[in-house]
């Protein structure tokens, strides 16, 4: 479920900004740069994630990852007010100073947020179906994309793949809990990613080996690859985001996938 607190950040940023003004704001932007396709290239694409702080902060941080060879720059949700060192306004100036798509990965649990995000700059919106009903899902998928974003609905198990496609999702990240199993998420994914039907993009997340783990999603017929900002940050020799980028399109690895 979603946090009291995360919903109450929620109701409040609606009671400082209505709907109609944010509706307003999202139509005065341009059309942003179009996220599935950005996940759906030739190569592995790599979506890597700026941690939720200041602009100071994140600007830079998304900027490296761009030049680094970055298809897509997810944004980690923040659950305080949208405010000048929030997610939001981080987005905003994350979107003035880059080219690629933007994934606001605050759950979206309400039509209210699907315009909020397109006003700041995203290009890509998250959904979990734990998190609302059927007829919910179905209802975000659509309005999602009907005002230009593409929604991705994370999947952490078999049930959550079910209520996806039944909602009519085209695009998932696959992202399993994390287990005290070195190879656990790699072995839900090799469970989950053959039951995604073709037409999909499947975005595959890293678990402890970015590497090794991209390797071998790719084998599974991943489109994208998903780097928390955790592991990013780590440092780690050979596990950058410029060296996966180059690995997601290494003609080897390319030629492995299973489409």
């Amino acid at each position: 479920m979603v946090s009291a607190h995360a919903l109450a950040a929620l109701a409040k940023r609606q009671s400082l900004v209505p709907l109609p003004e944010v509706k307003a704001r999202a139509l005065d932007r341009p059309t942003p740069p179009n996220g599935r396709e950005a996940l759906n290239s030739s190569h592995i694409a790599v979506v890597a994630e700026v941690e939720a702080g200041s602009a100071a902060d994140s600007v830079p941080c998304a900027e490296r990852y761009e030049a680094d060879g970055a298809a897509v720059i997810a944004l980690a949700a923040d659950t305080g007010v949208a405010g000048p060192t929030g997610a939001l306004a981080a987005m905003a100036n994350v979107y003035a100073r880059t080219q690629v798509p933007l994934f606001s990965l605050e759950p979206v649990v309400c039509s209210y947020q699907l315009w909020e995000a397109r006003a700041h700059g995203a290009s890509l919106v998250l959904m979990h179906p734990p998190l609302v009903t059927d007829e919910a899902l179905i209802s975000l998928v659509e309005r999602a994309g009907t005002i230009g974003l593409t929604p991705v609905v994370e999947v952490r198990s078999a049930h959550d793949l079910v209520r996806a496609l039944r909602g009519e999702a085209t695009a998932l990240l696959l992202r399993p809990a994390l287990r005290t199993s070195p190879g656990s998420i790699q072995s839900t994914l090799a469970k989950l990613l053959p039951l995604v039907p073709s037409g999909v993009v499947r975005v595959a997340a890293a678990g402890s080996s970015p590497r090794s783990d991209l390797i071998a999603s790719a084998k599974l017929g991943t489109d994208a690859f998903f780097v928390g900002s955790r592991l990013l940050a780590g440092g780690r020799p050979g596990e950058g985001v410029a060296t996966l980028a180059a690995l997601g399109a290494h003609p080897s690895v390319t030629r492995g996938r299973t489409r």
